[in-house]
């Protein structure tokens, strides 16, 4: 029978780390119960402006682990089951200067906060709900090339992928460069879509029960593999689509968030910063078209269920 473990909330570590000692020994099958803390624990408070606020982005992720899990060697793949995940009871969303997509649009800093009891849905303002659908945004295996590193970027191990589709009844499959895999998580979101543009999503606490086995397989990359969801959906149903075409990615990926952030202030109402964070949280950045003669074809989605019908 697999054993359930509670690991050490207490021992957190806000870096990969090739010298630190495993939390947690388990063996393959073994589920591992966690209470996560939010990204920005201790230096975010609920309500506070902004300008209250100092982050210190070497201990702005709340990751536990490592865990070891016995058998588990290179060349192997990690498999993480995800079981349960229950976000906190409030949230936060930042525009951070000099981050995200569009930092020379957005120089000025801005925070929303976001009441999480309902369970399903929160409100970014009034008339806009976004469906709560929490994931883990780090989740990885200490890759061999690295010692020490910041938790972002994300690496060949996975880490920051912040990958909104790794939601509960997800299996995330992971490559082991290390003996015992050296597995470690965190930066619970409430919700996000895809590309997170202005740099976070709804960063919430978490509780997470995750269970892991061995593969003897190689994967060149991360895969996951996600179930049908009963959770209400931001992506299903009607919704307005933006494009960016240019022949830089990055290039088109800024005129396609920019020609929605646009869209939702002039058919919505919304404030451009509000816009943005509703972009982040809950529209998604994908490619349209990569064939045609080097010019990409970048395209932004966002649910026209998000927005309440005029009375």
């Amino acid at each position: 029978m697999p054993r359930e473990h509670v690991i050490d909330g207490s021992r957190v570590h806000h870096a990969w780390d090739a010298s630190l000692k495993p939390t947690l020994h388990i063996e393959p099958g073994d589920i591992v119960h966690f209470d996560l803390k939010m990204a920005g624990h201790g230096q975010i408070c609920r309500g506070v402006p902004y300008e209250r606020t100092a982050l210190d982005f070497t201990t702005l992720y709340q990751l536990l682990g490592p865990i070891h899990v016995e058998g588990a060697r290179p060349g192997d793949a990690l498999e993480v089951d995800i079981l349960e995940l229950n976000p906190g009871a409030w949230g936060w969303c930042a525009v951070l200067p000099q981050l995200g997509l569009l930092p020379e649009d957005f120089p000025d800093p801005f925070i929303r906060y976001f009441d999480l009891s309902d369970g399903d849905y929160t409100e970014l303002v009034p008339g806009v709900r976004i469906p709560i659908n929490p994931f883990l945004g780090v989740m990885g295996t200490l890759p061999d090339d690295i010692e020490t590193a910041p938790a972002f970027p994300p690496h060949k191990g996975g880490g920051n992928i912040d990958t909104r589709h790794l939601t509960q009844g997800a299996t995330l499959q992971l490559p082991v460069f290390r003996d015992g895999a050296v597995f470690s998580c965190g930066d619970p979101h409430a919700a996000q879509g895809d590309g997170e543009v202005c740099v976070s999503a709804i960063e919430t606490d978490m509780t997470a029960t995750l269970r892991f086995n061995i593969r003897h397989q190689t994967l060149s990359t991360p895969r996951f593999t996600v179930p049908a969801s009963s959770r209400p959906q931001a992506g299903t149903g009607a919704y307005y689509g933006t494009m960016g075409i240019h022949a830089d990615l990055m290039q088109g990926a800024k005129t396609a968030v920019r020609g929605m952030i646009d869209l939702v202030v002039e058919q919505v109402g919304l404030t451009p910063e509000d816009a943005y964070v509703l972009c982040s949280v809950a529209g998604d950045l994908r490619i349209f078209e990569i064939v045609d003669a080097g010019v990409w074809n970048v395209g932004f989605t966002l649910p026209q269920s998000l927005f309440s019908k005029p009375e």
